[in-house]
């Protein structure tokens, strides 16, 4: 901000009202111009960067010498002539102004190929064919389905025939029923046979599956998982006997 006599304001607004001729620029001080243009690149010469405190050294450079001009003409023409460069300076530096503000706002935006990639182009088949693709096209539709190439293969995902959490709830439930006292928790295993394939893999599975539906029902209060010791055997206890054994 630039407090001279008869103008409060920013230096571009300075210039715009030199170059309208709505102040007189001729009876402002360049003394107080420099000091004050000098005593802000001081205060914001770490707040501001270099190209930007640049632009303003040329617009307080550019000012001083319409000044000098306007307060030393060597005759009334000269003043003249020396009105007409300061307006035509003045539209050079907001010339410059809105170039560097368009190239800025350029080099902000999503640069192709480094902020943002374009998709591929794909090929296009070439429709254009003669007589003998045109004969090929009217055999393959006369053959019907049978003509056609055959469809591509969709790949599907294989389950494996694993005992599942809700198989385990299901059998823990009418294990329950013969045994209301519960037991370890082999008793609650499905019987797997000596031959079946992959018999590690799916008795794996059915201890995992067993487990989590244990703690599925404990956490339902149908039932309690204990375990005696660190990798000891865990035991399954209906509800009804875990409250009788906390009451005796």
């Amino acid at each position: 901000m630039l407090h001279l006599d008869g103008f409060d304001g920013p230096m571009d607004l300075l210039l715009d009202l030199t170059e309208r001729q709505r102040i007189d620029f001729g009876r402002m001080s360049v003394r107080d111009l420099a000091e004050q243009f000098v005593a802000a690149m001081e205060r914001l010469a770490g707040r501001v960067s270099l190209e930007r405190r640049a632009d303003w050294l040329v617009l307080a450079t550019r000012l001083v010498l319409l000044r000098s001009r306007l307060l030393f003409p060597a005759s009334p023409e000269a003043a003249i002539e020396a009105e007409k460069e300061a307006g035509i300076e003045v539209r050079r530096l907001e010339e410059m102004v809105f170039v560097r503000a368009a190239a800025s706002w350029l080099t902000a935006r999503p640069r192709l190929g480094i902020d943002v990639f374009s998709r591929p182009a794909t090929t296009v088949p070439s429709r254009e064919g003669g007589y003998v693709a045109l004969m090929e096209a009217c055999l393959v539709v006369l053959r019907g389905r049978g003509g056609r190439p055959e469809e591509a293969l969709v790949y599907r995902q294989v389950v494996p025939d694993l005992w599942r959490v809700s198989n385990a709830l299901a059998r823990i439930r009418l294990t329950l029923v013969d045994h209301p006292e519960g037991g370890e928790l082999r008793r609650f295993l499905p019987i797997i046979a000596a031959d079946v394939a992959d018999r590690a893999l799916k008795a794996r599975a059915a201890v995992a599956s067993t487990l989590l539906a244990g703690l599925e029902l404990a956490r339902e209060g149908v039932l309690a998982i204990d375990q005696e010791s660190d990798f000891g055997l865990v035991r399954l206890i209906a509800g009804r006997q875990k409250e009788e054994l906390a009451a005796g």
